[in-house]
């Protein structure tokens, strides 16, 4: 495809979605535009649904105890009184509930007690299977309700409890956002009985952040209810499926007369003990095949005022329970693993700030206490490197002031780490540092405005290793690193429109060493020889940059929703400290649009349909933006996507995927090198799930691609999911991927007198690989308190790297490609005879002048990697926000240079393969004052 055909193709597409976003159908429209008449009616149809803001439930306060047994049968329950009236939003929106529930709210000075009685004409069909907290899905029938104590109609929390007593919590933000870390103690009872069965809940106010007052206060409040057997959900204030919002849909509770000063303050000890057991190398004075550990420490939060909390750490123990899955990973960037220890990932819906593009974001928590980055001597026979950097202590306070000011700050403290090293030839012991006493620090704000239909805020980022005075690490890491940015958004039309958009910047600084460093990262490749707009400067001790986005959408509407964006990215914006982000500098433009339909028919519950587009090109553009063939010149990527996603009336879903990316000029492929063509290719992908109700349901996931200059890639994921009983639930999820790469980097010689390529020369292979992996889950559940869950998964890959060859040209795909031959001695020296590239001692050796000796060579890339991976967590929360874990993980892996992929000898590698196994006893008490 043309730079120009593509640019006038973008602009059809935008002209087309227009009318759609828009509403509006033009008089001299074509007939096959009709259908964008919809989107003017899109308002018009949501007003059949009544608008369920206005809706009330008032509380009434206890006159005695009540004890949370599911049974409701205390008098303050007979005097409080019951709302109903609940709407279905699944299957037939906006129709009244197939089964009535009640709901009750009582109050005292202390606590929030909801009661709901969830009637059933048929009890035996109530669905009861047993899951760990905070797993409910569609495998249990639940009551949900959520609550806005501010009434800012942006923020609240929402709590569900199933018919089988599981508890699930979640934290609401940015009125559609949520965050299902939020982990509130609670206590709730349920019973079943011939008319359906009952909830009793009691919700402690001082897991509630809101603002004291001596007025009586109305809350943001909704209530919901699904079904398994008719695979319904009701909702008490309901929100239709084509409008945008959902705290602010809710409706209110009046009546709460409550204290008027709150104080808070919870403080959990814990005590850790762990071993680990692995295989032991003779010789080695580190590690003799086990090791023990003990550790004491304490969580504590303190209430300041009723809105805003400090969390404090002392002596944390940040370990994690589950382990990363095993990663193939061949790009220039690293692999993204989620958050999942407690203290962050707490609140942290709070400390967001999104970036342009998948999880880059400007804080990153993981970067806290992450993996040293230093290494060990050369020439070291045995070394001792700690896992991960020790964290000395932590602390954050958050809150939300009664204006809609929502504030957040967190620092933290990592020690020093050193490494040690023994030289057995003379018995030398060295020690040396891999990671530096580091101080991290993030401020956020964000304020609401107009009921949260708009919004502006700022954060801070900042790190400080103190190396400004040089020491071992002074070449390696910056010394300083600073972010900051402002985002804001603006909805109106009932939130049915909105205009949002951010500006970023960092600077990093240090020695001369480290910037330059950064600036041949994959993340900047400042070294294009091919490039005049980006100067590496080997005596810089700063770098900066910014990213800034805008974007313009259509978010509700009964059918028609669409998106357009502009976005750019600056060589220099660099947040890797702290944050995440594998993008590098681009200008990037995009479209989306999308179609639903959500009234059932005779075959399709829902379906939608969904086009999108997005290009990127290089700053370089902006010299000379009205030129055609800059805009091809500079085109780094980009892509087409179609997409339509079904719902059969019998609950089994389809989806269909297809993609198209143009040819375009990589400036990553190389590695640093010139631009490469990166070739254009098309896709389609398949999905396919069974009803997800079922005790036995099957999804399988489909996805061929194909390069248009040589290459495929193919993948197979399966999954079954069965629950023979109610406490017993199997996952077992298969995935297979097969694929091509015809231009694999392998390596590059930087001085290698390749004139054409600026003197460099840039070596590819091809790339055959093939991978097998089987994640597995067991969850067993004793009781709502009790659960056992063991996850594994197996995993063999392979890759076989062939017919290396050399890049013939800048903006090309084209080769100088290199013959195998035989390794030999020629001339005293290595080198290969018959070929122009030979294999020898696990060493590929390269001949480009064709005199038969090496003149370069790189490391052996063919790869068989067999991984184990699992865990086994038992956990008894004893009484409410107390717990006992008992953890044990296993990892094997072995990895060999064979390169063609065989099940059984690959498969039985995996548990010939030495295994390391680490176990783990924590016990915690929660106190509140």
């Amino acid at each position: 495809m043309s730079p120009l055909s593509m640019r006038i193709g973008t602009v059809f597409l935008l002209t087309l979605l227009l009318p759609f976003i828009s509403g509006a159908v033009p008089s001299s429209a074509p007939a096959w535009t009709a259908a964008a008449a919809t989107a003017a009616a899109a308002t018009a149809a949501q007003e059949v649904f009544p608008d369920s803001r206005e809706r009330t439930i008032s509380a009434v306060r206890t006159t005695g105890p009540l004890e949370i047994d599911g049974r409701l049968d205390e008098d303050d329950w007979a005097r409080a009184e019951p709302t109903s009236g609940f709407t279905q939003r699944e299957p037939f929106e906006g129709r009244p509930a197939m089964e009535e529930t009640e709901v009750r709210i009582l109050y005292d000075d202390e606590n929030l007690y909801i009661g709901a009685r969830m009637y059933d004409s048929d009890p035996e069909r109530i669905a009861r299977q047993l899951t760990p907290r905070g797993v409910t899905g569609r495998a249990a029938g639940y009551f949900e309700f959520s609550f806005d104590p501010n009434l800012d109609r942006s923020t609240g929390y929402t709590f569900r409890v199933t018919a089988a007593g599981v508890q699930r919590d979640q934290y609401n933000f940015d009125d559609t956002s949520s965050d299902g870390s939020w982990d509130g103690i609670w206590e709730s009872a349920v019973t079943v009985d011939d008319e359906g069965w009952i909830a009793e809940i009691r919700i402690p106010l001082s897991q509630l952040r809101f603002n004291a007052s001596a007025e009586p206060q109305t809350w943001g409040v909704n209530f919901a209810r699904r079904r398994i057997a008719d695979n319904e959900r009701t909702e008490w204030a309901f929100v239709p499926r084509g409008v945008h919002g959902n705290v602010s849909r809710w409706g209110r509770l009046e009546g709460l007369l409550l204290p008027t000063t709150r104080r808070y303050s919870e403080i959990v000890p814990y005590l850790l003990a762990g071993a680990e057991v692995a295989p032991s190398v003779p010789g080695d004075p580190f590690f003799d095949g086990s090791a023990a550990q003990g550790r004491i420490g304490a969580d504590l939060r303190y209430g300041l005022g009723s809105t805003f909390v400090v969390d404090m750490a002392l002596n944390p123990d940040f370990g994690q329970v589950q382990v990363d899955p095993r990663v193939i990973n061949l790009s220039a960037f690293e692999t993204f693993f989620p958050e999942r220890r407690a203290f962050f990932s707490r609140d942290d819906a709070l400390f967001d700030f999104s970036l342009s593009g998948p999880r880059n974001n400007l804080f990153y928590s993981r970067r806290i206490g992450r993996t040293p980055r230093g290494g060990a001597p050369v020439g070291a026979d045995f070394t001792d490197l700690p896992g991960e950097t020790s964290i000395l202590g932590a602390g954050k306070v958050t809150g939300r002031t009664s204006g809609g000011l929502s504030l957040g700050g967190l620092v933290a403290l990592t020690e020093r780490e050193r490494g040690q090293a023994y030289f057995a030839d003379t018995s030398q012991f060295t020690r040396f540092e891999v990671e530096p006493r580091t101080r991290y620090g993030t401020l956020r704000a964000q304020q609401d405005l107009g009921d949260g239909q708009s919004r502006f805020g700022a954060i801070f980022t900042a790190v400080d290793r103190g190396l400004s005075e040089g020491g071992e690490l002074a070449a390696l890491l910056p010394d300083r690193a600073f972010t900051g940015g402002l985002d804001f958004e603006h909805t109106w039309a009932d939130r049915e429109w909105a205009l949002w958009g951010f500006l970023a910047g960092s600077r990093v600084t240090g020695s001369r060493e480290s910037i330059h460093r950064l600036q041949r990262s994959p993340n900047h490749y400042f070294q294009r020889p091919d490039q005049d707009y980006l100067t590496l400067d080997p005596e810089a001790t700063s770098l900066t940059g910014s990213e800034w986005r805008l974007q313009f959408e259509r978010r509700g509407g009964r059918h028609w929703t669409g998106a357009v964006w502009a976005a750019q990215r600056t060589p220099g914006f660099e947040v890797n400290d702290l944050g995440f982000s594998t993008a590098t500098e681009r200008l990037d433009g995009g479209m989306r649009v999308r179609y639903q339909e959500v009234e059932p028919g005779d075959r399709l519950q829902s379906y939608s349909f969904t086009f999108s587009t997005f290009q990127n090109w290089r700053n370089e553009l902006r010299r000379d933006f009205f030129s055609a063939s800059a805009w091809g010149d500079a085109h780094k990527a980009g892509r087409f996507s179609g997409s339509g996603n079904f719902t059969f009336r019998n609950w089994w879903g389809l989806g269909v995927d297809l993609g198209y990316s143009p040819q375009v000029y990589s400036d990553v492929l190389t590695r640093g090198g010139p631009l490469m063509v990166d070739p254009a290719s098309w896709n389609v992908g398949l999905n396919l799930n069974t009803d997800r109700r079922d005790d036995v349901t099957y999804r399988i996931s489909l996805g061929y691609e194909d390069g248009l200059r040589g290459g495929y890639d193919f993948s197979a994921d399966l999954g079954l999911d069965a629950r023979p009983t109610q406490a017993l639930s199997v996952s077992v999820g298969p995935s297979y991927r097969r694929s091509l790469d015809p231009a694999q980097y392998v390596s590059q010689l930087r001085e290698g007198g390749f004139e054409p390529t600026f003197g460099g020369r840039y070596f590819f292979g091809e790339l055959r690989r093939e991978q097998l992996s089987l994640d597995t889950s067991i969850d067993y559940i004793f009781s709502p308190n009790l659960t056992l869950q063991v996850f594994a998964q197996p995993l063999m890959a392979a890759g076989d790297f062939r017919n290396f060859k050399q890049l013939a040209a800048p903006r090309s795909f084209d080769f100088l490609p290199f013959s195998e031959g035989d390794p030999a001695t020629v001339d005293g020296a290595p080198g290969c005879v018959g070929g122009g590239f030979c294999r020898a001692d696990d060493r590929i050796l390269v001949d480009y002048t064709g005199d038969g000796r090496a003149d370069t060579s790189f490391r052996e890339q063919n790869f068989n990697i067999r991984s184990l991976r699992g865990t086994a967590a038992l956990r008894w929360e004893y009484r409410p926000g107390s717990r006992v874990y008992l953890v044990w993980q296993q990892r094997r892996q072995s990895r060999e240079l064979l390169g063609d992929f065989d099940f059984t000898r690959d498969a039985r590698a995996i548990f010939d393969s030495p295994g390391e196994h680490v176990f783990m006893l924590k016990v915690d008490y929660w106190l509140d004052f």
